[in-house]
């Protein structure tokens, strides 16, 4: 616990995360309110009050303190239906805009004191280049927060080959490249969610100091409800998150569909929504294998994870993400794992021997997966241990976010 003479107030802005009163799972965001808040400092989370997750406006507050400890506070925010989209360009830019607007109307009115350091995350772009602009008027440390590698993962709209999109793409996207670029060499520091974007940031000339945090978790289950599953019980998939175009998901439900129908006891769980379900219900076919259930409270979610003997993480590899929420969710409910997202995630799949690698739209592969797994139960309390032990040496709440705190207090 630091001292009042060393306490820090803290704006961190992130538009995206579940926000505390939704009754969804606290993520990163949370998290960070929640360890700042514990170790002394006063953390004031700006958000947005449309939420990304369901695409509707929020029906909480504009401003509201958090039984946590620490302050939530809404921009109001230009809605968009996807997630990939010049819409969503816009309404983040406005968001940026109607932030520092807000902040220091806030601060010139007496209502909240200039803060020592702020934190944004990386996307929204246009957060950053605000911050910096505080900096200039407070004094106040920048921290940028790297979520996910933008613009780069928009590469993927320009038609072609993948050597054609790489190539282009630096041209079509040269402006937001380059605020990516002044954003990672002009930050007091980065963080970010996985290695991957740590070693971006250095590539686009940050020499700050950086620091790896990945996503936390609160609570976990060790897989022991894998441990007795018979050979006559269904065996549970479940896919957890946004059904859009980063996800190949008809795969999923392609394989689950044609096995159930086949005689295979298979079922396939869908927690989320997105612009792509009304395509995968088609492709459901009315199957009775496979069941979407929406956008899940957090206690609903975990219940489902929980019950589930499988887990699925079918993001295109050009999505560029390193690790995805979902990893961390995962293996929290020690579930084993299906993936077909390269890299950093593969990785630590691969390290821990906690799931097994298909490629993203490879049909007869993944029913080739799904049916060893079928058939060879015993895999399953092997990789559910091993999931485990990933989530309890990478993603435990309690040790990676004071170590995230104690970073930024070094500052």
């Amino acid at each position: 616990m630091v001292s009042e003479r060393t306490a820090m107030n803290v704006w961190i802005n992130n538009p995206f995360d579940n926000l505390p009163g939704e009754g969804r799972r606290p993520q990163r965001y949370n998290l960070l309110c929640r360890a700042l808040a514990k170790a002394g400092h006063r953390p004031i989370w700006w958000s947005s009050d449309f939420s990304h997750a369901t695409k509707r406006p929020r029906a909480l507050p504009p401003v509201y303190d958090a039984p946590e400890g620490f302050q939530v506070r809404l921009v109001p925010t230009h809605p968009y239906a996807d997630n990939i989209g010049l819409r969503r360009v816009w309404s983040h830019r406005r968001y940026a805009a109607e932030w520092e607007t807000l902040a220091r109307e806030a601060v010139a009115h007496g209502e909240l004191p200039p803060p020592d350091l702020v934190l944004t995350s990386w996307p929204p772009i246009e957060t950053a280049a605000a911050a910096r602009r505080m900096r200039e008027t407070w004094g106040c440390r920048v921290v940028l927060d790297i979520m996910d590698a933008w613009p780069e993962n928009f590469y993927r709209l320009i038609p072609g080959p993948r050597p054609l999109r790489e190539a282009l793409g630096p041209l079509l996207f040269a402006a937001p490249l380059r605020a990516a670029r002044r954003a990672c060499r002009e930050a007091d520091a980065v963080s970010a969610v996985g290695l991957t974007y740590l070693d971006l940031a250095a590539r686009h000339g940050c020499r700050a100091p950086r620091h790896l945090c990945y996503h936390g978790i609160m609570r976990m289950n060790n897989g022991a409800t894998r441990y007795a599953l018979g050979e006559d019980e269904p065996l549970r998939l479940i896919y957890v998150g946004n059904m859009g175009r980063s996800y190949d998901l008809p795969t999923a439900v392609r394989a689950v569909r044609d096995l159930a129908a086949q005689g295979e006891p298979i079922r396939l769980d869908l927690a989320g929504t997105g612009p792509r379900e009304p395509l995968l219900r088609r492709e459901a076919a009315h199957s009775p294998a496979i069941h979407f259930h929406g956008y899940l409270s957090n206690e609903d979610m975990q219940q489902l994870l929980a019950d589930s003997d499988l887990a699925i993480i079918p993001m295109f590899p050009d999505s560029r993400v390193a690790v995805p929420y979902k990893l961390a969710d995962y293996t929290a409910a020690g579930l084993p794992m299906l993936c077909c997202l390269t890299g950093e995630t593969q990785a630590l799949i691969e390290r821990y021997g906690a799931g097994s690698m298909y490629r993203a739209g490879d049909l007869p592969g993944l029913t080739r997966l799904l049916r060893d797994y079928l058939h060879r139960r015993t895999r399953l309390t092997r990789e559910a241990l091993a999931s485990a032990r990933l989530a309890r040496e990478n993603f435990m709440m309690d040790d990676i976010y004071p170590e995230f705190v104690r970073f930024l207090a070094s500052l």
